[in-house]
């Protein structure tokens, strides 16, 4: 763990800013590195993207837009993101689990910054996401997604997508620190979620008829 030495203070006793950078680099280590007693955790963020391609491509493609590929050309941005509300209930139920544990209690009781636990949290959560966005478009491009942008355009919208997700990573702080235990935050999660994605036009086209790109099957 890293401490805060006499040259790391500054005026107040404040730390100072290169200090409680390094100190949130090493809890973002120290929760990537608790992937290590916790395997599981790995597998929530590989398994539970993969199934979203395989079942919205497949269950919903040849519906939707006549074919699995056309509809994953069109579906797979908004699948991504709603991966990234899902994943971001982790980082709500870890940061629940640490309160009430007392887990934050003793992290606050050592010479570092008081924002190094919390923001070091939210780091390691989104290298955790980029894994799940870089897994989910490998994925779609096995199965004939096509990346439009050329490279320029991959890193940018890859980009956006982690600021996406950092600023989803606070409102699942908030339930986090307001929810009285892990129950209530999958609760509360859940029900910010769904609505989220499911009334948006992330999976259909929401301007057209029945929302979708070639309309309802007619009813003989």
């Amino acid at each position: 763990m890293t401490g805060t030495t006499l040259t790391d203070l500054g005026r107040g006793g404040r730390v100072r800013p290169p200090a409680a950078l390094r100190q949130t680099a090493t809890m973002a280590w120290r929760s990537l590195v608790s992937v290590k007693h916790n395997p599981l955790e790995l597998v929530d963020y590989s398994i539970t993207p993969i199934m979203f391609v395989f079942l919205f491509t497949y269950v919903f493609g040849g519906q939707m837009a006549g074919s699995p590929q056309e509809y994953l050309q069109y579906a797979l941005a908004g699948i991504i993101v709603q991966n990234t509300l899902f994943m971001s209930m982790y980082t709500a139920m870890s940061l629940n689990t640490d309160l009430t544990k007392g887990v934050f209690d003793r992290l606050r009781s050592l010479p570092i910054a008081r924002s190094a636990p919390l923001f070091g949290r939210i780091v390691a959560d989104l290298a955790k996401q980029l894994w799940a966005m870089l897994l989910m478009i490998a994925l779609g491009t096995v199965l004939g997604f096509e990346i439009t942008g050329g490279p320029a355009g991959f890193l940018g919208a890859t980009l956006l997508l982690l600021t996406f997700a950092a600023a989803v990573s606070w409102t699942a702080v908030l339930i986090g620190m307001t929810a009285a235990d892990v129950e209530k935050v999958q609760v509360f999660a859940f029900t910010f979620i769904f609505p989220l994605t499911f009334t948006s036009s992330a999976f259909v086209e929401v301007d057209t008829p029945g929302g979708s790109r070639h309309g309802s099957r007619s009813t003989p």
